[in-house]
């Protein structure tokens, strides 16, 4: 049994709070530049943007099986140009 007080925050709490705030404030900060540079194009905006990221994710995870290790960015420059 957990002995916390019933008012006090625990690690899942905060980690949502703080996961809570980045997403939000990231969308609601972002699409209203957008909105105000490109307007009705937006939408067609987000999507390119998705796009682009899964494509950054997926040969984030071809390198990562390539490598297999767990440096991420620094390890994958330093093998590909060593």
């Amino acid at each position: 049994m957990n002995n916390r007080d019933s008012n006090s925050l625990g690690l899942k709490e905060l980690i949502a709070i703080a996961i809570g705030g980045m997403v939000g404030g990231g969308i609601f900060t972002i699409l209203g530049i957008s909105v105000n540079l490109i307007g009705f194009l937006t939408p067609v905006a987000i999507i390119i943007g998705g796009i682009v990221a899964g494509l950054a994710a997926y040969s984030y995870v071809k390198l990562g099986l390539y490598y297999k290790d767990e440096g991420a960015t620094y390890t994958f420059v330093k093998k590909t140009y060593q």
